[in-house]
């Protein structure tokens, strides 16, 4: 039984056993902060652990621990930071009543809250003194944090373990000093800190911290030959699409690790401004998007049949135990065709206009494209990639439990949040036979109930479904209620915000974090966002994870100022940061707009 949350202010000392040279800076850290690791009871440890490798250790962590020579308690002994940032980690999937009986705290979240101070305590011994424990560490903690939605420590944590691979030389193959497996777990935790960059940049909207161009070192090799500490010469990054017929002999992770850089290239591009810095259309040999595209294309069409997704393929991956890794490629392979595909969907806003004057801005991206321009290629790839999301996520959410363990990941909450998006897309701007509305709006919302089921385990499914609800909102306002839904739920406030800053910094979380503010984020004004609808939504999306009161003020804003370019009479005017309903401010001769017709475009065969 651990110490209670309130005799846990009080601290230890550290304890008598000497830990890892690192411990001589004891005597320099602060004595509040000096306490030991105490392990809990065998099964609960047992539980914690489990949890951590079925959840996490195989999907973001490229399975970086040797497991048949892996003990807690000896690992404890090295590194007391690793192991108490696995077991915050693992400690977010415990049962309510196992948190309270076998660890003293109300909720899981609070075990993961005590497990998560400790290995922070840690961090002023080992933060200068690079180490594979310490990088391994520091990977884990920041996915916690980005889970918990804490604040952006998920982002400084991952530049740390980023910046210690980097200075140990993680990067390039070692030829000598190290054994087979010692040179496995370099390779590995490598990967993983490629493959948390990605991950953590994209939710976070920040730069890649780590180019591809660095990694020298050989991708993982098979699980037999990892767990036996056998020699191994295997593919890079660059050649692997030419071992795609060897799946059986090297197993599915290589598959994902590449899959994982070429949806990144494509992700980071839409984050990082999308069609409005895209200098060159999207079919342009010279165009980021074009090459993105090309690079995922050649990639998709030289897998082995037995990585498509089919329920078929679901069942030959959980045999072998690959499935997480083959559901995640799926993810990572379908999101890369939509998610800065959906940029090139064309909304409605400006057919409805009744400003004749032309504002670049308004009119056309920085390719010289026109916002309403409507490619049939890219809304085909966009749409029919969103459908396989959407199968995925549904027949696994519709299956056992271990099968929507399987669906909890960050790779499927980003694929859901672009898919819900677009199928809201369809629901307000598609009205042809192959696109009916019903179904897109009954897709939008188990989609985003899938995410909500999250929010018991993980902090930030609230905000990822703030998002989705925050989208529908801005759709309304925009075009109009069509029928009821669920997704209408969301409070946009009246409030004051002058002082949100500091009303969001004095409501600290468990972990004493925040979710991202306007102060800390450096984000602009949300009122000099291009008035487009195009332009508001994409806002919305690439910043999931603010404070909700961020949120509400932004979609007060959005909402006030985006019918400002289609009207001659100026600026909507409402009361204080609140706005008038378009209702109101149209009146009855102008309430026939608010429910526009859409345009059809051919999605024949989708």
């Amino acid at each position: 039984m651990l110490t209670s949350p309130r005799e846990d202010e009080t601290l230890g000392i550290i304890a008598s056993q000497a830990r890892v040279r690192s411990y001589q800076a004891v005597s320099e850290v602060p004595s509040s902060i000096k306490t030991p690791l105490i392990l809990p009871e065998s099964q609960p440890l047992e539980r914690l652990c489990h949890m951590f490798f079925s959840r996490h250790h195989d999907a973001e962590l490229c399975s970086f621990f040797h497991k048949p020579s892996l003990d807690l308690p000896t690992l404890r002994d090295r590194s007391p930071f690793l192991v108490a940032s696995v077991l915050s980690l693992g400690a977010l999937y415990l049962p309510a009543n196992e948190a309270k009986a076998d660890f003293g705290f109300e909720t899981p979240v609070a075990v993961s809250d005590h497990y998560a101070r400790l290995a922070k305590y840690y961090i002023y011994i080992v933060s200068d003194e690079p180490s594979t424990y310490a990088i391994q560490a520091y990977l884990i903690l920041s996915m916690r944090e980005l889970l918990t939605w804490s604040n952006i420590k998920a982002y400084m944590y991952a530049g740390t373990a980023l910046r210690m691979a980097q200075a140990l030389y993680l990067n390039v193959e070692i030829t000598s000093c190290f054994s087979p497996q010692q040179k496995e777990v370099r390779r590995r935790t490598f990967w993983a800190c490629f493959v948390v960059d990605r991950l953590i940049s994209y939710s976070f909207n920040k730069p890649l911290a780590m180019s591809i161009l660095l990694a020298r070192v050989q991708l993982p090799c098979p699980e037999n030959v990892f767990a036996f500490n056998e020699g191994y010469t295997g593919q890079t990054i660059e050649d692997i699409s030419s071992h795609a017929n060897q799946v059986s002999h090297l197993g599915v992770m290589p598959f994902f690790i590449a899959m994982v850089r070429l949806w990144g290239d494509m992700a980071i591009l839409h984050v990082s401004g999308g069609r409005r810095r895209s200098k060159h259309g999207p079919h342009s040999s010279e165009s980021e998007f074009h090459r993105c595209q090309k690079g995922i294309e050649d990639f998709s069409s030289s897998l082995h049949a037995s990585l498509s997704w089919s329920i078929q393929n679901l069942k030959i991956h959980q045999v072998t135990r690959q499935e997480q890794a083959y559901i995640n490629l799926n993810f990572l392979l379908h999101h890369s065709k939509c998610v800065m595909h959906q940029e090139y969907l064309p909304q409605l806003d400006s057919q409805y206009s009744f400003n004749s004057e032309v504002d670049d801005a308004n009119t056309f991206d920085a390719a010289g494209i026109s916002l309403d321009y409507a490619d049939s290629n890219i809304i085909k790839t966009c749409t029919s990639s969103v459908n396989v999301i959407t199968h995925m996520a549904l027949t696994l959410n519709a299956g056992s439990n271990k099968d929507r363990e399987l669906l909890q990941s960050i790779f499927a909450a980003n694929a859901i949040l672009t898919a819900s998006a677009v199928h809201l897309w369809v629901l307000y701007t598609q009205s042809c036979d192959e696109c009916p509305k019903h179904i897109a709006l009954a897709n939008a919302e188990k989609l985003r109930q899938i995410i909500k089921s999250w929010q018991p385990q993980w902090r930030v499914a609230t905000a990822w479904v703030e998002t989705l609800e925050m989208l529908y909102k801005l759709y309304v306002y925009s075009y109009g209620k069509i029928v009821e839904s669920d997704l209408d739920c969301w409070d946009m406030g009246t409030d004051d915000l002058s002082n949100i800053s500091e009303r969001a910094m004095d409501a600290p979380d468990e972990s004493n974090g925040h979710p991202m503010t306007p102060t800390l984020d450096g984000l602009p004004d949300p009122s000099t966002v291009c008035q487009r609808l195009y332009d508001k939504i994409r806002s919305i999306l690439v910043n999931p994870l603010l404070a909700t009161d961020v949120k509400k003020r932004n979609l007060r804003i959005y909402s006030r100022t985006l019918w400002q370019h289609m009207w001659s009479f100026g600026p909507i005017e409402g009361d204080g940061d609140g706005f008038l309903s378009l209702e109101s401010i149209m009146g009855e001769t102008g309430a026939e707009h608010l429910n526009m017709q859409p345009f059809d475009t051919d999605l024949g065969g989708i």
